[in-house]
């Protein structure tokens, strides 16, 4: 197993060619439960300085104090920590983990300075002795998200694709605690910088105001860490991309943004349904449709209430994997895509020429049949 190295402040050296070259055609890593071990290696010297957790004494039992804000940036350490070099099961279930924990701790951190009732889940019903006890039912992630720009009135910026981001972690969280998840580790590694970047721009702007000098000195040292650490992982993201892009380049009208890793790598052809970025190939191309729906057109599938679906039975090989309004990495947007058999037509329409419902393709008004037909004639005719 390759050694797992902690992130420090100090000069690192470049990044090894064969281990990057090793974690891009890395197959997906299934979490939790992993075979083997890995070793983890530290030094002193590479080592960010660690948040110290106070123990109080009152005359009585040991009293765990680590308040919001600084115990939401020591599960964001954690994450750069977990996602250093080549992730194990282990550690992505615990990036994945702390990252969710992360950002519920610290939006909750800003909501409460609106007002503590705002935390719970329904505010209405909120008294002082159930919050100062901390027994009550707390809103989720992206109604804090909501709450924070509706009623904090806080402009957080990207707000549309930080949602789609921080709902795809919501749901990698809720199936790892209840059910087990499969998740490519590029998948984890590319929504983990969507959402620190966000996080600690965050911080910056909405928590570190209020707090007195010496908790800002602190908070910027942690602050620094989870940078270079999310620097770290920016580079292995990078590095990726800069081997995959000659093979996509011929590509491009072929390609769509992969709903699982949020990349531009899935190429929709009818043959290889694997992103070419992080190697997620669902059972079929119905799974691949439902995550394009759900997290890169943030619409719904299927069932869409007010909303109109956008998930279809597709005419050709008959999948519920046909998709309307995709988006391809050259800029085309198609009128029908299937992530099954490769289908992309531009609309339904009646053939000018013999009146039968076809599939239209680049505004052709004729179906296949009256154009073959007409060549045949043609060619006759010559």
């Amino acid at each position: 197993m390759t050694e797992h190295r902690d992130f420090g402040r100090s000069s690192r050296s470049e990044v090894r060619a064969q281990e990057r070259a090793d974690a891009l055609h890395a197959p997906a890593v299934a979490v939790p439960g992993q075979k083997g071990r890995r070793s983890k290696v530290t030094t002193a010297a590479a080592q960010p300085k660690k948040r110290v957790v106070r123990l109080k004494r009152k005359g009585g039992p040991v009293e765990l104090e680590f308040q919001p804000i600084e115990n939401g940036m020591d599960y964001l350490l954690s994450v750069t920590r977990h996602l250093a070099d080549k992730p194990t099961a282990r550690d992505l279930k615990y990036a994945v983990l702390h990252l969710h924990s992360a950002v519920e701790v610290l939006l909750k951190a800003r909501l409460m300075q609106e007002h503590w009732a705002l935390v719970f889940e329904k505010p209405e019903s909120a008294t002082r002795g159930d919050f100062e006890k901390a027994e009550f039912k707390s809103c989720g992630v992206v109604d804090l998200l909501r709450r924070l720009e509706h009623i904090a009135n806080l402009d957080l910026g990207y707000r549309g694709r930080l949602e789609q981001h921080i709902s795809k972690l919501v749901k990698w969280r809720n199936a790892l605690q209840h059910f087990g998840l499969t998740t490519p580790a590029p998948a984890v590694e590319r929504t983990a910088v969507n959402i620190l970047d966000f996080l600690l721009e965050f911080v910056q702007n909405y928590l570190r105001p209020v707090l007195d000098r010496a908790g800002q000195a602190t908070l910027d040292e942690e602050m620094a860490a989870v940078s270079d650490g999310l620097g770290e992982i920016r580079k292995l993201v990078t590095y990726r991309w800069n081997r995959l892009r000659p093979s996509l380049a011929g590509l491009l009208d072929k390609t769509v943004t992969c709903g699982m890793c949020d990349q531009a790598a899935l190429v929709v052809d009818g043959r290889d349904r694997a992103c070419r970025f992080c190697q997620f190939r669902g059972e079929s191309g119905e799974d691949a449709a439902v995550l394009y729906a759900e997290f890169v057109l943030n619409r719904p599938p299927f069932d869409g209430g007010d909303v109109e679906p956008v998930v279809d039975e597709c005419p050709d090989c008959s999948s519920a994997a046909l998709v309307q309004g995709a988006r391809m990495a050259s800029g085309r947007i198609t009128g029908y895509l299937c992530f099954q058999c490769g289908l992309d037509f531009d609309e339904w329409a009646i053939c000018v020429r013999c009146d039968v419902p076809m599939l239209m393709v680049d505004k052709n008004d004729i179906c296949e049949s009256c154009i073959a037909r007409n060549a045949e004639q043609a060619g006759r005719g010559s």
